[in-house]
């Protein structure tokens, strides 16, 4: 099963309670309050936990003299083991330092033992001198992927879809229809609003009890 924008939509508006039509065709069909909701619903619920299909890794291969690359589209993990901070970044399994601070850095060149950020990029120290592979272990933050497989921060075209595995499908979608009919409505003093708090409440607890148990990561942030 795949998650997609209308799929989505259909089955929001055909909700008990709900004011939308669940006949659409193409996004072309959809209205847009409805298509505001389920965007808003699914970044909140995305972005709630660092939920286990979140998690992604890629690797970097490193060039001689060149010490910045471009992140991926996600925040970096960490970890305390031992009352020590390891960071989403490796270098033959190992995880490379943290620069907070790379003022007054000395220039050196070898193998990589730390990083730094700058905006967008990840700086490497030493400055490589050879082909290293990095890993880079992070939550992946775009919640979409269209028929090019390009990341997406919005669902807009009809076959863009949710980047869930089948097995989470199901239970994601749950909370997210409530979530995007409670967003919907606004209202919380409606009557229909309780109903879907209700549900949304009991789906996000069996959300949590199948992806919680890699919930052991802490995000880095700045």
């Amino acid at each position: 099963m795949t998650l997609t924008f209308i799929d989505l939509y259909n089955e929001c508006a055909g909700q008990p309670w709900s004011m939308f039509d669940a006949d659409a065709e193409s996004a072309d069909d959809l209205e847009s309050a409805l298509k505001v909701s389920i965007n808003k619903a699914t970044s909140y619920l995305w972005n709630l936990q660092p939920w286990s299909f979140r998690y992604e890794t890629s690797t970097i291969k490193t060039r001689a003299g060149k010490n910045q690359y471009i992140l991926p589209e996600g925040t970096l993990t960490r970890k305390v083991v031992s009352g020590k901070v390891k960071y989403g970044v490796k270098y033959q399994g190992k995880s490379l330092e943290y620069i907070e601070d790379p003022e007054g850095l000395e220039q050196e060149s070898g193998e990589p033992t730390s990083f730094y950020l700058v905006g967008e990029y990840l700086y490497l120290y030493p400055m490589p001198d050879n082909v290293y592979q990095v890993t880079l272990e992070y939550l992946l933050s775009p919640y979409g992927l269209n028929d090019e497989e390009e990341y997406l921060y919005e669902l807009k075209e009809e076959d863009d879809r949710l980047n869930i595995p089948d097995k989470y499908e199901t239970i994601f979608k749950n909370c997210l229809i409530s979530l995007a009919m409670m967003y919907a409505i606004a209202d919380e003093n409606d009557e229909n609003y309780s109903g879907y708090k209700k549900q949304y409440d009991d789906a996000l607890i069996v959300l949590m009890k199948h992806c919680s148990d890699k919930l052991h990561n802490k995000r880095i942030t700045w």
